[in-house]
């Protein structure tokens, strides 16, 4: 046998090993432990925050009036893979906003799929927008003033904001 082929012997034993120790069953490797995944609204200025825990591909949505044709308009998300939100669907009777989207089709409801870290928001000074979860709903105004900053993202809990 030459250097080489004892080389390639060696290797493909040393490959076999490591396929023989992947295929082992889960057992007896422990899962990898996962933080709970939570929506965070924080106001950073004013050092307030609501934290609401979401399951992973759970939808939620944001309802407010737009703020050029003050109609209203509801955008509806998913936690995406990577912890980004993921806008999926907008829907508003208003063509006008609608179109503000880029939407020309006819109806209500339309799907997008836009990928963003995070969502800056500005409290409303008119209708209050609501952020809701599994059907709870939080106006913005409980961590907020009208104008103030908010920042929306999908954050493991006991991450601070």
């Amino acid at each position: 046998m030459t250097r080489s082929t004892r080389r390639l012997a060696l290797l493909a034993l040393a490959l076999s090993g490591a396929a023989a120790a992947l295929a082992a069953p889960a057992a007896h490797r422990p899962a990898p432990r996962r933080s709970p995944l939570v929506l965070e609204l924080a106001n950073a200025a004013r050092g307030r925050a609501i934290v609401i825990p979401i399951a992973p591909g759970e939808p939620f949505s944001v309802t407010y009036h737009h703020s050029m044709y003050e109609q209203p308009v509801t955008e509806e998300f998913v936690v995406g893979p990577e912890g980004e939100l993921v806008l999926q669907a907008v829907s508003s009777p208003s063509a006008a906003v609608r179109e503000y989207y880029g939407i020309t089709a006819a109806g209500e409801v339309h799907a997008l799929v836009r990928r963003m870290p995070e969502i800056v928001f500005r409290v409303a000074a008119g209708a209050p927008q609501r952020l809701t979860v599994g059907g709870v709903e939080r106006s913005f105004l409980e961590v907020g003033e009208h104008g103030d900053r908010l920042v929306l993202r999908a954050v493991t809990s006991g991450s601070p904001f």
